[in-house]
């Protein structure tokens, strides 16, 4: 082989790898970038989560990906198909239901979820439900509730995540108020900063770095809200234990390797009023994402919880008992499956869902 011939082909090479390992942005129909979608392969492993501008840091070594988040349809597309490194999802058009207003005490949410975990091998562990739940109005509170669900999972130290999601819970549940009501209280006691970045849209930062964005879509009356909870959390716990530091006279460094070991999102989507507020009746979706190593085996892990209001109504407490006794039925996955069809709830990633009946599967025949 001639060099001029070995020359060309290491240019090509060179050539499909930087392609791959160009960053990429995920945008939606109106060039919002799109945060927090989760990348996977065909066999449904974790490859990367965008960050709160929308893009993948690195594709490279992927033939195809799958591309979910909790507000837009799924897409399936081949990375050398990526043109311009930019990629285009589709909204997914989820309708919430229109509520009754009556002079009761109890405002009742149906919301329903999905709590998925994925490591190195796929889809290990999957849980999925609806779930009751009773905000009290005068003390503006999440009170009762009840779970109704389905769940799979693979092999033994799984079961602990099973034991433990406990914690993971909350977001399956209403909100007791909007999170952009939360983050106008820390911008009011000086902890974080809300900046107007144009086109509706607030960059969310704190004193160091920024943490996410607001974007209030004034056409479609909604506002979302994305949010770096994990950095966020590290600032400041670093800010408190180097001033504890300080008045001991001591100096404290910063644990950089744990900011990296761990990384916490949150996105939320509300409706809003002609003026940009909301209550808790206009609560949408939400997706909680929790990416991680493991820090004895080193195996990358993903933690997603998605959740979406499918019924609301104004009841009292009688009505309220009477709702749960009638709702409380276990579903299994073909029963998941049909509820979100029936509530037009945007489906997981084809490979995804795939994997996940595999696990029931494997399951029942245990």
């Amino acid at each position: 082989m001639s060099r001029k011939i070995l020359f060309i082909i290491c240019l090509l090479l060179l050539s499909t790898l930087s392609l791959h390992a160009q960053r990429v942005q995920v945008l939606d129909s109106d060039g919002i970038p799109v945060p927090f979608v989760t990348a996977t392969t065909p066999e449904g492993k974790f490859i990367a989560s965008t960050d709160a501008d929308g893009w993948f840091d690195n594709l490279s070594g992927n033939k195809t990906i799958h591309l979910s988040q909790v507000a837009y349809k799924p897409l399936t597309i081949d990375v050398a198909d990526i043109k311009d490194n930019k990629i285009i999802l589709d909204d997914a058009n989820y309708d919430l239901p229109e509520i009754v207003v009556k002079p009761k005490e109890l405002l009742y949410c149906q919301t329903y979820f999905r709590d998925v975990y994925i490591d190195d091998e796929g889809p290990i562990f999957f849980r999925g439900g609806v779930v009751d739940n009773s905000y009290n109005i005068a003390k503006k509170k999440v009170e009762s509730k009840s779970r109704h669900l389905s769940k799979a999972q693979s092999a033994f130290w799984q079961t602990l995540y099973s034991s433990t999601s406990g914690r993971y819970d909350k977001y399956a549940r209403l909100p007791e108020e909007p999170y952009y009501n939360k983050l106008c209280k820390l911008q009011q006691q000086g902890i974080i900063t809300l900046t107007d970045a144009g086109d509706g849209r607030q960059i969310i930062a704190d004193s160091i770095s920024q943490l996410g964005y607001i974007y209030w879509d004034k056409k479609e009356l909604t506002r979302t809200v994305s949010f770096d909870l994990s950095t966020f959390s590290y600032h400041r716990e670093n800010k408190k234990k180097t001033e504890e530091a300080t008045k001991k006279g001591k100096t404290f460094v910063p644990d950089t390797v744990k900011q990296q070991r761990r990384k916490v999102t949150f996105y939320q989507v509300y409706r809003t009023d002609s003026i940009g507020n909301s209550t808790t009746n206009d609560y949408i979706m939400s997706q909680y994402t929790d990416i991680g190593r493991h820090r004895h085996s080193g195996i990358e892990y993903l933690i997603q919880v998605q959740s979406f209001a499918t019924d609301f109504a104004y009841v009292d407490k009688k009505e309220y008992k009477q709702m749960r006794k009638e709702n409380k039925v276990e579903m299994n996955i073909q029963e998941l499956r049909q509820f979100e069809k029936n509530n037009k709830i945007p489906p997981l990633a084809p490979n995804i869902q795939e994997q996940i009946d595999k696990l029931f599967e494997k399951e029942l025949k245990q």
